[in-house]
């Protein structure tokens, strides 16, 4: 308190966005990683499910990657949302706006193109957009796509396609052949294809029918050891002097299923507290469960009654043992094929993710559902 004005510190923590600077947690591994392929001009292949601060990561690499030497140049574009190759040329073209800040030297560049440069509203950053027909196509990708190779002649350059996996849903005919026919001839580019969709980008990338076959390396992102956590939070909090127990923040990340946007808001609300307790933990579960409740309700009145019965076999089993046959009655099933076609229609709408077993993408959605048991 002074002068009748309460002093407050800045939280730390967040979880609204991606998070960079002291805000994200280790990774320096992968860090050190990503800037190697970086400056060595290879592609990697980066995959993560949803929440796992894959997004946080990559806008970290690009950050550091200003202050690394050897010189590497960074664009970063985001293909969530992207619907057609028309999308997928006006992300180039408004990422190159990252390391060009002059619209007029773009535009120069791509003389000859219907390209319109503006700034958005919103977010008050320029956008850059192409007026393309359908015959055009071919054409404006190769020279979007070369346009990023014109800028890796003097630095070397690294392009992250996040959720990369979009591309796979394009209608274009042909579009992944002739996307990896230009960049496949790039130099001193490392192109990192990163997505959240494990299943759909192991088929672009490992079966030799798809044109993108073996043109990255594999880069699956691990959970982050609990130990890290342990060190980053209790280092925050010490700024507030407060000591916050090495058994509290494992609760915190086991109850989170190790995904960091959920152990950032955990930690966001616990700065908030006067007490750092379990009960207190306890609360702020409480709290993230009934603000989501209504969005879990849509999802769980949007499934099918199997894929419900399987949800519910997941939490109760913790995914071991599910095809048992005493398992598959409890809940319904008649038969493993049943409950196994629900599963992979699960991992479809990206509810869950299978690597040895099935597992929610959502750590609280699990929880949800096992208040529903």
């Amino acid at each position: 308190m002074c002068n009748g004005q309460i002093i407050s510190m800045e939280n730390p923590f967040s979880y609204s966005d991606y998070v960079t600077g002291e805000a994200f947690c280790n990774r320096i591994a992968e860090q050190k990683d990503l800037i190697y392929y970086a400056q060595n001009s290879q592609n990697v292949l980066l995959y993560s499910h949803r929440r796992m601060g894959k997004t946080s990561l990559l806008r970290q690499v690009v950050y550091n990657l200003k202050k690394a030497r050897p010189r590497v140049q960074a664009v970063y574009i985001d293909l969530y949302g992207t619907l057609d190759e028309n999308d997928f040329i006006d992300a180039i073209l408004t990422g190159l706006t990252q390391i060009e800040s002059k619209l007029e030297r773009i535009l120069k560049q791509m003389a000859g193109l219907k390209i319109t440069g503006s700034i958005d509203p919103i977010t008050n950053l320029p956008t850059l957009s192409a007026s393309i027909q359908p015959r055009e196509k071919p054409e404006y990708l190769e020279k979007v796509l070369n346009l990023l190779s014109s800028y890796a002649t003097k630095h070397k350059l690294m392009v992250v396609f996040d959720e990369f996996q979009e591309v796979a849903k394009y209608s274009e005919k042909a579009f992944e052949k002739r996307l990896r026919k230009v960049i496949q001839g790039h130099r001193n580019i490392s192109y990192i294809f990163s997505g959240s969709q494990k299943h759909i980008l192991m088929e672009m990338f490992d079966s030799a029918k798809r044109a993108f076959y073996k043109m990255a390396r594999s880069y699956p992102l691990e959970k982050i050891e609990i130990c890290h956590y342990v060190d980053w939070a209790q280092k925050l909090f010490k700024k507030k002097n407060v000591t916050i127990a090495e058994g509290l923040i494992t609760d915190i990340v086991e109850r989170c299923d190790y995904q960091p946007v959920y152990i950032q808001q955990f930690l966001f609300d616990l700065w908030r507290s006067t007490t750092v307790s379990i009960d207190v933990l306890d609360e702020i579960q409480k709290s993230i469960m009934t603000r989501q409740k209504n969005q879990f309700i849509v999802l769980w009145d949007l499934l099918t009654l199997n894929q419900k019965k399987a949800l519910r076999l997941l939490v109760e089993t913790g995914g071991m043992s599910i095809y048992a046959a005493e398992q598959l009655q409890r809940v319904g099933f008649n038969s493993g094929s049943v409950l196994q076609r629900a599963l992979v229609s699960l991992v479809k709408k990206e509810i869950l993710s299978k690597n040895d077993t099935f597992q929610f993408q959502d750590a609280m959605l699990k929880k949800w559902v096992w208040s529903l048991s």
